[in-house]
């Protein structure tokens, strides 16, 4: 599938899901890719772990609100809406597998469902919920060629890069940032450090990211909002959303801009330019770097 001369509109939902309310979130999720496909999106990014809420208060609550990728209600009433409006959505999921839980990202479409990615960094609580992931997932849509990461992956270049690497013009991130751990949320633009860590990976790999971040409290964590789209030049295109409003944002992406900014001078080029002949763990820490402080 050739880029020149596309044009891909997305969206990117960031709304509050709440832990425990599957109906709602359900609802909730059919409504913001409506709001979408009414505002002429082609590909729709809802937030990470859409379908049960984020804080979980032990294993027996995110057992039970997880979901099956082929037959929970969740991704059918997407799909039901991805039919009626010939839309694409990537949608964040607990989602129940065969002997463990994932938290993973749909991708959903007029054909049902095309992937699953299962996040293969789990963030701070996450590690007691979920099984990380083991893969880098790229799919081929009629609309464009999209990969998908979920939140703390934008923190490891590799997951950019390597979604780059295997022909991504779009990388979808439903995200969940959160306001622990960290000294300062938002600067004076209303960027959180998610958005720099979205804008970075687009600018070193050429390709545009879109994030869909959600707001709100659930129990007693703060969710920093600010979701964004990212051009392949590294530069917004759309955000930073507010910081605790439900809204969504829209860009129109020229997929043919995608290779030609990876072109950086016409002598450089940021995927030929790489060398992986030099690239290696460093020796004093080993492959997985320092223990845990």
């Amino acid at each position: 599938m050739t880029s020149a001369g596309r044009s891909l509109r997305i969206a990117v939902a960031q709304y509050e899901p709440r832990v425990g309310e599957l109906q709602r979130n359900r609802e909730a999720a059919v409504a913001w890719a409506e709001t979408a496909a009414n505002g002429g999106a082609q590909l729709c990014v809802l937030p990470e772990l859409a379908s049960s809420g984020y804080v979980f208060n032990g294993e027996e609550e995110a057992g039970r609100l997880s979901e099956d990728a082929d037959t929970g209600e969740t991704v059918a009433a997407v799909i039901d809406v991805c039919r009626r409006r010939s839309l694409y959505v990537v949608a964040g999921l607990d989602e129940a597998a065969a002997d463990c839980r994932h938290n993973s990202a749909v991708v959903l479409g007029p054909e049902g469902r095309l992937a699953t990615y299962r996040k293969l960094h789990l963030f701070y609580d996450e590690q007691s919920w979920f099984r990380p992931g083991s893969e880098l997932v790229v799919v081929d849509l009629p609309v464009a060629r999209v990969g998908v990461a979920i939140c703390y992956d934008l923190w490891f270049p590799e997951v950019a890069r390597g979604l780059a690497l295997r022909g991504a013009e779009v990388i979808a991130v439903p995200t969940n940032w959160v306001s622990s751990f960290r000294r300062r949320l938002h600067d004076e633009h209303g960027y959180c450090q998610g958005d720099i860590m979205a804008m970075a990976a687009a600018a070193a790999n050429g390709t545009p990211v879109a994030c869909a971040d959600r707001v709100g409290v659930e129990r007693e964590v703060t969710f920093l909002g600010a979701s964004i789209i990212v051009g392949a030049d590294g530069w917004p295109m759309a955000g930073p959303a507010s910081p605790d409003r439900e809204e969504i944002l829209f860009a129109d992406v020229d997929l043919g801009a995608v290779e030609r900014a990876r072109w950086r001078t016409p002598r450089n080029h940021l995927l030929r330019d790489r060398r992986p002949d030099v690239y290696a763990s460093d020796p004093a820490h080993g492959a997985r770097g320092p223990s845990s402080p």
